[in-house]
C-alpha cells in the first residue's frame, strides 16, 4: 500500500510538472505571436505602371482603396522626393522602399540617393535587376563591392540596403553553385582572390527576396528564409507565371488570360503561398509587396490578390 501511494505521487507529481511545462511553453508561444504582427500588404507600382503613368495619384487612392496599406516604387512620374512624399501622404500610403538600379548607389549618386530618401522619408533601398555574366564571377563581385560599400555609407545615416532577385541569380551557377548562394557565402574559395580577398555580400546588406522569380529560377522560397533567417523587412510575392503569356492554345499561340486571372495565387500561380506566406510571417517580415505584372492597365489582379492573401494570413 505505501508503494501504490508513493508511486501515485511520483505520477501525480510527473504529471504535474507536465500540465505546467505545457501552459508555460504555450503562454510563451502565445506571447510569442502576439509581439509578432502579421505582414502588412503592400503593392510595387510597377503591377500597375500604366495606370500610373495617366494619374500616379489617382493610382495610389484606388490600391488604397483596395486596402493596401504601403507601396514600394522606382518610378516617380515627375514628382521630386518632397513631390513623393506629398502623394503617399495624400493617399495614406507608407512609402515602404525605393527600388533603384546599383548606379544609384555609386559615388557620387550614393550621396543625391541619400538626400533623395531623406526628403521623401523612406529608410530602405531595394537594388533591382542586375544581370552579370554567367562567364565572369568578377561582374557579381562588382555589385557585392557597390552594395558592401553604400550599406556601410546609408547605415550611418538610417537607411537600409537590400538586394532584390529575379529568376536568373537561381538560374545561373559558378561552379556548381547558384549565383543567388555564391552572393551570400562566406568563402572566397572561387579563384577571384588576387591582391584581397573577395567578399560577399556583408551583414549590413539585407534581402528583398522576390518568392515568384525565386520559383520561377527553381529554387524554393521558404529554404531561402530559413537560411537567412530575419533577413527580409520587405519580401516581393508576385505570381509565379512564367511570363505574360501563359496558357498554348490549340493553335500554338498563348492568349494572355483576362485581367483578374493573373494574381497571386490564381490558377495559373505555381508559387505555393498557403506554405511560403506561413514561413514568411515566422520569420518577422514586415511588408509582403504585391506585384501582379501582366495587366498594367487594371486593378482587377491587385485586387485579387489582396483578397487572397487576406485569407491565406487570417
Amino acid at each position: 500500500m505505501k508503494l501504490w501511494k508513493y508511486g501515485n505521487g511520483r505520477v501525480l507529481k510527473a504529471l504535474g510538472v507536465c500540465i505546467f511545462s505545457y501552459l508555460l511553453t504555450f503562454t510563451f508561444s502565445h506571447c510569442a505571436a502576439q509581439a509578432a504582427p502579421a505582414p502588412r500588404l503592400a503593392f510595387q507600382v510597377y503591377a500597375v505602371r500604366d495606370m500610373c503613368e495617366r494619374d500616379f495619384v489617382g493610382t495610389l487612392k484606388a490600391a488604397r482603396a483596395i486596402g493596401f496599406e504601403g507601396v514600394e516604387t522606382g518610378r516617380f512620374y515627375g514628382l521630386d522626393a518632397k513631390g513623393l512624399k506629398a502623394a503617399c501622404d495624400e493617399t495614406g500610403l507608407e512609402l515602404v522602399a525605393l527600388q533603384l538600379y546599383p548606379h544609384n548607389l555609386t559615388e557620387p549618386q550614393l550621396a543625391e540617393t541619400i538626400k533623395f530618401c531623406k526628403e521623401c522619408g523612406c529608410n530602405r533601398v531595394n537594388v533591382a535587376w542586375y544581370k552579370g555574366s554567367k562567364e565572369n564571377p568578377n561582374d557579381w563581385q562588382l555589385l557585392v563591392n557597390v552594395l558592401n560599400h553604400a550599406a556601410e555609407v546609408c547605415a550611418k545615416e538610417g537607411i537600409y540596403i537590400a538586394y532584390h532577385n529575379h529568376d536568373h541569380e537561381f538560374r545561373m551557377k559558378f561552379g556548381g553553385k547558384r549565383i543567388w548562394d555564391w552572393l551570400w557565402s562566406k568563402d572566397d574559395g572561387d579563384g577571384l582572390r588576387q591582391v584581397t580577398a573577395t567578399p560577399r555580400f556583408s551583414d549590413l546588406v539585407l534581402q528583398e527576396l522576390d518568392c515568384g522569380n525565386c520559383v520561377l529560377g527553381g529554387g524554393d522560397p521558404v529554404q531561402c528564409i530559413v537560411a537567412h533567417p530575419h533577413r527580409n523587412p520587405t519580401v516581393h510575392v508576385m505570381p509565379a507565371l512564367g511570363g505574360p503569356r501563359l496558357v498554348a492554345a490549340e493553335d500554338g499561340t498563348k492568349p494572355v488570360p483576362p485581367a483578374g486571372q493573373c494574381g497571386v495565387g490564381s490558377a495559373r500561380d505555381m508559387a505555393d503561398w498557403r506554405r511560403i506566406v506561413p514561413a514568411l510571417e515566422a520569420d518577422g517580415v514586415q511588408w509582403l509587396v504585391v506585384k501582379p505584372t501582366v495587366h498594367p492597365g487594371s486593378l482587377e489582379d491587385l485586387k485579387a490578390s489582396y483578397s487572397y492573401l487576406k485569407g491565406v494570413l487570417e
